[in-house]
């Protein structure tokens, strides 16, 4: 049986504010209330209510530790490092749940420390690890052959997984494919390619259900696998919308999108395009419950 096959009633363990947040800090704006106001906290604890994990955590404003942000996991001895005597209570208790230490925010002010943005930037804390780990990540830029070369990170495996489907859909159902190396042959397969982002921002607005796609703010391709993950932490599922059968892409001129791409007839069915949707968000539910499970015991500093 699959954890996610159950629900954790009380995944919420602890939601720790560091520090004063009447002083100046790592969080700035409207998180300086936002943060400790108990009404977030509630917020969270019933965004977390369909994962069976036990989450655990904390928010420092505590001047001098957002010089750590972005750090990933860390141990012990990192964390008293950072935090000196308040260590302690990260450290107690975090074997068996997930533990996330944000030390501000750093998006912008408009953007506050909601729980869906706390689930985005802890995907954010796991892919730091990794790229402090194993490789530099620069723009989310994925190579596909880092999993191929033995790399079992879970997060990868989900990278490389998503955008060989995408890809894939992208070809099958639009007979779109990538550039052609100085030996002739296709480039693509399982890596995100540059020159598609036009394409990639397109079908992830038209795909996704959550706000950020409804509203067409979908302009770096790697962030939708963020907000799918995100949406995974608060709902238990990933959903998405069937292919469209057309997808109008690349500058706008007064309004109207200069490219379009357009599905293949024989393959533009409803039940057809909603399969090719629906078999990729399960997949990715599997994917992405394998993160949380390696996460468990592990402390993140973001």
């Amino acid at each position: 049986m699959r954890a996610t096959e159950f629900l954790n009633e009380e995944p919420l363990q602890s939601y720790t504010p560091m520090g004063d947040f009447n002083k100046q800090g790592p969080f700035k704006g409207p998180d300086k209330k936002l943060v400790p106001n108990p009404i977030n906290q509630l917020k969270t604890q019933r965004f977390l209510e369909k994962t069976p994990y036990d989450f655990r955590l904390f928010f420092s404003n505590i001047p001098g530790t957002d010089k750590y942000s972005a750090s990933g996991t860390v141990d012990a001895n990192e964390l008293k490092k950072i935090f000196s005597d308040q260590a302690e209570q990260i450290i107690n208790g975090s074997d068996n749940a997930i533990t996330v230490v944000f030390v501000g925010n750093r998006s912008d002010e408009q953007n506050p420390l909601t729980p869906w943005l706390m689930a985005h930037r802890f995907g954010h804390a796991i892919q730091a690890d990794i790229g402090k780990k194993n490789r530099k990540i620069e723009r989310g830029n994925f190579d596909g052959n880092i999993s191929r070369s033995g790399s079992t990170h879970e997060w990868l495996t989900g990278e490389f997984f998503f955008f060989t489907h995408i890809n894939r859909i992208l070809e099958k159902y639009y007979s779109k494919t990538g550039k052609v190396d100085q030996y002739g042959a296709e480039v693509f397969g399982s890596q995100m390619i540059d020159e598609l982002t036009p394409e990639y921002n397109a079908l992830f607005n038209a795909i996704g259900t959550q706000r950020s796609s409804r509203q067409n703010k979908i302009t770096r391709p790697y962030e939708f696998f963020y907000e799918i993950f995100a949406q995974y932490l608060g709902t238990g599922k990933v959903t998405l919308n069937p292919l469209p059968t057309n997808l109008g892409y690349g500058d706008e001129a007064q309004g109207t999108p200069t490219q379009y791409l357009n599905i293949k007839p024989e393959l533009s069915g409803k039940q057809r395009r909603t399969n090719a949707t629906n078999i990729l968000a399960r997949d990715m539910q599997n994917m992405f419950d394998d993160v949380l499970s390696s996460s468990v015991g592990k402390i993140f500093v973001m």
